[in-house]
């Protein structure tokens, strides 16, 4: 069984081709082989990269920002409350429902909604996940907290993760730099949270991004996390990228059983994201399915 853990799907594929276009990948480095899958990411789209690499499910993450992505009121740690944002609270909800919608006749997506403490409290939030991972098919949470310009222990989160243990579903981080320098991903801010809320089923994305040199102390200290590969093994050999044998000898620190595959399509393809990954020197035929599906099986409940 092949599982992507870590793609996208746009509504409207300009959109798409917009942010690939407009928002670069600049924490690795240069590296001048990039190959990024072409396409704005509609269902078609990426219905079809799953099957021409083989994967029989894929996580569809979902994310919904403020437009304009404004960040937090100056002198406050966290998003205030009542929410600063809150107009959006309807666009929001509107939004989860289209990513279960649209995945639903698909047996191969699974839908990954989000939440936001900028549009909606802590309590509107554990209402509204609830119902939608109950009777919506949601099957998990996405957070961006670049994109949403909010700290993992951000307490507008604590409904969030109430409705992610009610429903025992995972949340997928993005975890890495930001150019503002801010942190909001890096992974030791994910440290707290961790230690905090120890029954939550957290994966971050992109094995710690341009900051992977870090993520071996936080997979030691909280031995509960999840990490995927998406994007960082398509930046293996960039200037400030890790090599081949960097990104094995971190999956062997963090644990195979621990790791899982995600191709962050429509930026790169499921196949060549797979074929990395196959690639890679020193494992097994099956720890090669453990990472490319059998984690991920387990982590989703698939059978």
């Amino acid at each position: 069984m092949r599982i992507d853990t870590h793609l996208h799907i746009y509504a409207d594929p300009a959109r798409g081709l917009y942010e690939i276009e407009n928002f670069p990948i600049v924490e690795y480095g240069d590296k001048a082989d990039i190959v990024l899958a072409g396409v704005g990411g509609s269902v078609d789209d990426a219905l079809a990269a799953l099957d021409e690499a083989g994967f029989d499910y894929a996580a569809v993450l979902g994310s919904y920002e403020v437009p304009g992505y404004p960040d937090i009121p100056a002198g406050l740690e966290h998003w205030p409350v009542p929410p600063h944002y809150g107009q959006y609270r309807d666009d929001l909800v509107a939004y989860n429902r289209w990513v279960c919608e649209m995945a639903a006749p698909h047996e191969k997506l699974l839908p990954f909604i989000s939440a936001n403490p900028a549009v909606m409290t802590s309590d509107e939030s554990r209402e509204h996940l609830g119902e939608a991972f109950a009777e919506w098919g949601a099957r998990g949470l996405k957070l961006h907290p670049i994109g949403i310009r909010a700290y993992p222990h951000d307490p507008g989160f604590d409904g969030v993760y109430d409705a992610c243990i009610e429903a025992d579903v995972p949340i997928v981080f993005h975890s890495g730099p930001d150019t503002r320098g801010r942190g909001y991903s890096e992974p030791a801010v994910f440290g707290a949270l961790a230690a905090s809320r120890p029954e939550l089923k957290l994966v971050l994305a992109h094995l710690g991004g341009g900051s992977w040199r870090d993520t071996a102390a936080l997979a030691a200290d909280h031995p509960q996390l999840m990490f995927d590969l998406s994007e960082i093994v398509i930046w293996i050999g960039a200037s400030a990228g890790p090599s081949a044998d960097d990104v094995v000898s971190l999956i062997r620190s963090i644990g195979v059983d621990r790791v899982v595959t995600g191709s962050d399509f429509p930026w790169y393809t499921p196949g060549v994201t797979a074929a990395i990954v196959e690639s890679l020197p020193g494992f097994s035929s099956s720890e090669k399915a453990a990472l490319l599906g059998e984690n991920a099986a387990r982590l989703l409940k698939l059978g």
